[in-house]
């Protein structure tokens, strides 16, 4: 009898220390970075003279300079933009545009602005919820030249209206053109025309 009771304590006492443990690791426990230092060995032409040398690793960063940003990169940022662009609500605030305000040429930018005051202004009623989302699907080149810092794309969407109380949704294909410019060494999108 006594052997069953002490066979209960030790697993009681096995399972509480496999718990704490447990919480230990997930929550306490940050993993030590890796050393990663390489040692070289480096011999003089002196005999039995070694000496160790330590070198630190480099930090290697990824510098795109504007001007390499090629065709490519160009869909991909319009891709993007169209996506962000094209997805809102009625109850947002036009958070989706002030928010890609960075990507926008100063004209875009100035749109935008007046965009904005103008449709905050006209006291649009939300009670009723409007959303939008858009995801591109394909983004076709229409015309790119580095030399005369302009781009254009058709970037292809799928589109999900969602209105109402219920949620009633409508799915459609929608295609955008995008015009963008080199300003200040940087591309930025000029114009986003909905067809």
């Amino acid at each position: 009898m006594l052997t069953k009771k002490i066979l209960a304590i030790l697993i009681i006492i096995i399972f509480l220390v496999v718990m704490i443990g447990l919480v230990y690791f997930m929550f306490f426990y940050t993993p030590s970075e890796p050393n990663t230092t390489t040692e070289k060995q480096v011999v003089n032409n002196q005999p039995d003279t070694v000496q160790t040398v330590i070198q630190e690793p480099v930090a290697q960063t990824k510098v795109i300079s504007n001007q390499i940003i090629g065709e490519a990169e160009l869909k991909k940022i319009s891709a993007s933009f169209v996506e962000r662009y094209g997805s809102y609500s009625n109850q947002s605030g036009y958070k989706n545009i002030k928010e890609l305000n960075v990507f926008m040429s100063k004209s875009m930018q100035s749109w935008a602005s007046n965009y904005i005051e103008q449709t905050l202004s006209s006291n649009s009623d939300t009670s009723v919820y409007y959303g939008i989302t858009t995801k591109a699907v394909v983004v076709e080149t229409v015309e790119f030249s580095d030399e005369l810092s302009s781009a254009s794309f058709i970037v292809y969407a799928q589109r999900v209206e969602t209105f109402g109380s219920n949620g009633s949704q409508r799915s459609f294909q929608q295609k955008a053109t995008v015009d963008m410019i080199k300003e200040d060494d940087a591309w930025k999108v000029n114009r986003v025309v909905w067809e």
